[in-house]
């Protein structure tokens, strides 16, 4: 995007970091996607921090430090702005969005079909693409001690096996971004990347945080120019993470460091380490929603090369949805080299099937706007 296009986007009385926080964070609409500090730390302002999952200014001085670009105000995904722009770009005419092709599919690793969620595509995906060299690092989240996710960039799929399984607690996903330019550089000479601005990064993460990461690279900013894959995951919402375990602990008496796996169909499901399963009624989880989950019209994640998800799909599949050229290539191929496999629909009821899944999608954001 050239400078007089951006001009022509924001053209007079920009707004700044405290109109974000007056019309957004106090507002309790800001999702925590970490972008606004991934930008102004990235490029060497010292202005705002992530304290707790909300963004601020670190003291009053840095008040008056900000250079007022009003760069975070317009790729936080929870302003308006952009949006005409991105929907355009994206082809988006409805709330699923642009699909150039919908089906459902699962790995056919054993490992991940193990330890992944729902037919383990997203891993299937990331280990493609590591090892056809198409990318240098991921942005996943992991958990740590207490069942927490923990954002983290990694470098190679072996660490990947550390962040499979859905997680329903926030993690500031472009968040790591923020030390982009401060990367060891033993891991850049591994890589033979010389300059970051090389780095080629696959990105994970809700829809809210995908469209943040469409609107940096709309702009054209940094360091949102290093990611190359956008992929997405259905969200119906997302929990506080105190609250959400809090709730889990008094209906099960598990506590977070025994947990071992969650997932959601219909209710809420966990498992733990000693392989023990409890279920949980969904609506007994609602005091623990994120406020900013409440007004979000978004499910599959349409500002996306690929969307993936559980609901929808047969048992043992997810859902995936390419909304991209780029993201039909890398699917196309992972089926030709068998890295998955996809749910066969018989040739007569290819259409009737799509067009089941896409009212089911229509259905559930209908559900969740409405909500």
């Amino acid at each position: 995007m050239t400078e007089s296009e951006f001009q022509k986007v924001i053209r007079s009385n920009i707004p700044t970091f405290e109109d974000l926080e007056n019309e957004i964070i106090q507002n309790e609409k800001c999702c925590a996607c970490g972008a606004c500090i991934a930008y102004c730390e990235s490029q060497g302002f010292d202005v705002i921090e992530m304290i707790d999952n909300t963004p601020r200014f670190k003291s009053k001085k840095s008040i008056d430090n900000c250079n007022k670009c009003g760069i975070c105000y317009y790729i936080c995904p929870q302003t308006k702005t952009l949006m005409k722009e991105l929907n355009n770009n994206y082809y988006v005419h409805d709330k699923i969005g642009h699909i150039r092709k919908i089906l459902a599919a699962k790995t056919t690793n054993s490992t991940l079909k193990e330890i992944g969620q729902n037919g383990g595509i997203v891993s299937a995906i990331l280990i493609y693409l590591f090892e056809k060299h198409k990318i240098d690092a991921a942005i996943v989240s992991e958990f740590n001690d207490n069942f927490e996710p923990i954002p983290k960039i990694i470098f190679n799929k072996e660490d990947l096996f550390k962040s499979a399984g859905t997680r329903y607690s926030i993690s500031p996903q472009i968040f790591p971004l923020k030390n982009i330019n401060k990367l060891p550089q033993e891991i850049l000479k591994k890589k033979e990347i010389f300059n970051t601005d090389q780095l080629r990064i696959a990105f994970i993460g809700t829809p809210c945080q995908c469209r943040a990461i469409s609107k940096m690279k709309f702009l054209d900013v940094k360091p949102a120019h290093i990611i190359k894959y956008n992929i997405g995951l259905f969200c119906f919402e997302n929990f506080n993470h105190s609250q959400l375990y809090d709730i889990i602990e008094r209906e099960t008496n598990v506590d977070p460091t025994n947990i071992k796996k969650t997932w959601i169909k219909k209710n809420f499901f966990l498992q733990t380490k000693d392989k023990k399963q409890y279920e949980i009624d969904i609506k007994t989880l609602n005091p623990a929603v994120r406020s900013n989950c409440l007004e979000c019209d978004e499910f599959t994640g349409r500002f996306t090369d690929i969307s993936v998800g559980a609901s929808g799909a047969p048992e043992g599949y997810s859902m995936i949805l390419i909304r991209s050229e780029r993201g039909e290539k890398v699917i196309n191929s992972m089926f030709s080299k068998d890295i998955i496999e996809q749910f066969i629909v018989p040739f007569d009821k290819t259409i009737q099937w799509k067009n089941q899944k896409l009212e089911w999608f229509k259905k559930l954001i209908s559900l969740k706007t409405k909500n």
